[in-house]
């Protein structure tokens, strides 16, 4: 069973989650709090699979927690959450910040509870649930760029600086069954195209067969973005820019 926990001052808001969460019996809230102060001293304690977070908080910006939580080292080596944002913020200052934060994905309120318990178990996979409205403030960020990179392998010393290592999951461009290297941090033509797809409100299912990928590839590919908006404000932060 995935255990959640909930940030989200609205009263209301906060006990339908949690409802419309414990009525899947493959996901269990085990805490809630309206503010950052109280997530941050519970957190710890509770280790939830998945943090559930709103950003417009009492005692500041849920945005500061994701921050926090990505940038410590996993506690005790064995928890880090997977961190999902559940907003009715979807401009696109606020999506960015989230994500490059470290946000694992971005939903927003007003999806069914169906949506709701299904981006919450993708984000639990290592998977990236987006919705349509923050695919297409995705793309505004690429609007004005060149043409989609084509994606070559990064070298092994610029990995070096980031501190990261080669991860299985990260898309190479070569193909899901390619070479295990990480990308440049540029989109590429096939992580635009899902994300115009996705923006224009197929699903995963359609997606996959439109462009000859997997589901699991589809999701791959979201992640991708996310995960290059995350290490290009890394490397931005690097270099002090």
């Amino acid at each position: 069973m995935l255990t959640v926990y909930l940030v989200e001052d609205d009263p209301l808001i906060a006990q339908h989650v949690r409802e419309a969460l414990n009525q899947t019996a493959r996901l269990r809230c085990v805490g809630h709090a309206a503010r950052l102060a109280q997530a941050r001293e519970e957190l710890p304690s509770l280790r939830p699979d998945v943090l559930l977070s709103d950003l417009g908080l009492p005692d500041g910006d849920g945005t500061e927690l994701i921050a926090e939580l990505s940038a410590a080292p996993a506690i005790e080596g064995v928890w880090h959450p997977h961190i999902l944002v559940f907003s009715v913020f979807g401009d696109e200052i606020r999506v960015l910040r989230a994500i490059e934060a470290g946000a694992d994905g971005y939903f927003l309120k007003g999806c069914t509870t169906e949506e709701l318990v299904v981006a919450v178990e993708q984000a639990a996979r290592g998977e990236s649930p987006i919705s349509p409205a923050i695919a297409r403030q995705l793309l505004k960020r690429f609007e004005g760029r060149a043409e989609p990179a084509p994606v070559e392998p990064a070298p092994p010393d610029a990995l070096d600086l980031l501190g990261l290592d080669t991860d299985p999951g990260f898309d190479t461009g070569l193909g899901l069954d390619g070479p295990l290297v990480a990308s440049r941090h540029e989109v590429t033509a096939l992580e635009v195209q899902v994300l115009r797809l996705v923006a224009q409100g197929f699903v995963p299912e359609e997606i996959a067969e439109r462009l000859g990928l997997s589901e699991r590839g589809v999701a791959l590919e979201v992640r991708n973005v996310y995960r290059k908006l995350q290490l290009s404000q890394r490397t931005d932060r690097h270099a002090g820019r």
